[in-house]
């Protein structure tokens, strides 16, 4: 697989300024291209467009279709900006984070409705202070990421298994708890949305619709657009025929820049709700794991952590009680997912080319049985 979508590594504004492309997303027409860059000597971030080859970056602070960024990013420093999708700014121990208009209510409701339900033993998360129209701001979490913490030399291997035995018992006390009728809220479940098999294929599908869309009928792309072809097709089979297991409570979007670790004896923090809802416990597993698998190949994990961070995802799931073939399907299902999304990533293009091998090779019947 040769192929990789034309997004520059880095680029240059008017005044000289050399930007890296720090994040890049495909937009619905091919050849265009949403990026996030950085620039080393810059705090924060600025957004931009590719657009048939050329670059526009969008003004610091500003987006039309983000409004109140204007107003809040005098008040500290835009850590993420997806141009006219949405936006963070970081002021001390504060989080604005910027929708387009009418959307943060949404976002505000969500967040409330989804942490009503953590165990506050086991988990904590950010509080909604207040929220406009389009923008949302929360309390920031103390401590680290486990994704910070993976990469860091600030703990040692023992204390970070440490970590995610830690988590792992939270996270199956989280789930058991959250089914029972003492723990949820009284409008439990029906205030959660259902995210089953199919609509888990869905977000793939407009995922790997998005890639085939910009590799087009590059003769380059013809292997790749085949292999991606196929992995959909046996990662639907995977995720629809085989019998789903029982929906729980679910954060919908579970990896280790998402979890907190804190003081010790602390509560244990989770961020972001967006994708909250009802799911199989596998979802969020094989998700997470999926994700380690991708701090191990960016370096940002050593084998030795990598494995003691994976040997609780197993436990969870074992404690949990999740069918292996589902386990399986899900994380046929991420690994897909993400090859697309990181192939618009120059820094990562190559490793995104392995997943999606990878993810040809291995979905299907073979992987639901491993």
């Amino acid at each position: 697989m040769s192929w990789h979508p034309p997004v520059p590594p880095s680029v240059r504004d008017e005044e000289g300024t050399q930007w890296l492309v720090r994040r890049a997303w495909p937009e619905p027409i091919a050849g265009d291209y949403a990026m996030e860059l950085a620039a080393p000597a810059r705090p924060g971030v600025r957004a931009a467009h590719l657009r048939a080859g050329r670059v526009e970056l969008l003004p610091a602070g500003g987006d039309r279709r983000l409004p109140d960024l204007a107003r809040v990013e005098p008040l500290g420093e835009v850590v993420v900006h997806r141009a006219h999708k949405r936006a963070v700014v970081r002021a001390g121990d504060h989080y604005f984070k910027i929708f387009r208009p009418r959307q943060s209510d949404e976002a505000a409701d969500r967040h409330t409705r989804a942490s009503a339900f953590l165990a506050a033993g086991d988990f904590v998360s950010p509080e909604v202070i207040w929220y406009t129209q389009g923008c949302l701001l929360l309390t920031a979490l103390p401590g680290r990421s486990l994704f910070e913490l993976g990469s860091g030399a600030a703990l040692s291997d023992v204390g970070f298994e440490e970590i995610w035995q830690k988590w792992s018992r939270a996270w199956v006390r989280q789930l058991t708890l959250a089914g029972t009728a003492a723990h949820s809220p009284p409008e439990a479940p029906a205030s959660l949305a259902r995210r089953t098999a199919a609509v888990e294929l869905d977000n793939l599908q407009r995922m790997v619709d998005l890639w085939l869309l910009h590799a087009g009928d590059i003769p380059a792309a013809r292997a790749q657009r085949d292999a991606v072809r196929a992995a959909a097709a046996q990662t639907a089979a995977q995720l629809l025929r085989t019998p789903p297991d029982p929906l729980v409570w679910s954060h919908g979007d579970l990896h280790d820049k998402q979890i907190f670790a804190t003081a010790p004896g602390a509560p244990l923090g989770l961020l972001d709700f967006d994708e909250a809802g009802l799911a199989e416990a596998a979802a969020d597993l094989a998700n997470l794991a999926a994700h380690l698998d991708l701090r191990l190949r960016q370096g940002r994990l050593t084998d030795e952590r990598y494995l003691a961070a994976r040997r609780q995802v197993t436990a969870a799931a074992v404690e949990l009680r999740v069918t292996p073939a589902r386990f399986g399907a899900y994380a046929a299902a991420a690994k897909l997912r993400l090859g697309c999304l990181y192939s618009f990533r120059p820094q990562w293009a190559g490793l995104a080319a392995d997943l999606l091998r990878e993810a040809a090779d291995s979905a299907g019947p073979a992987a639901a049985a491993g």
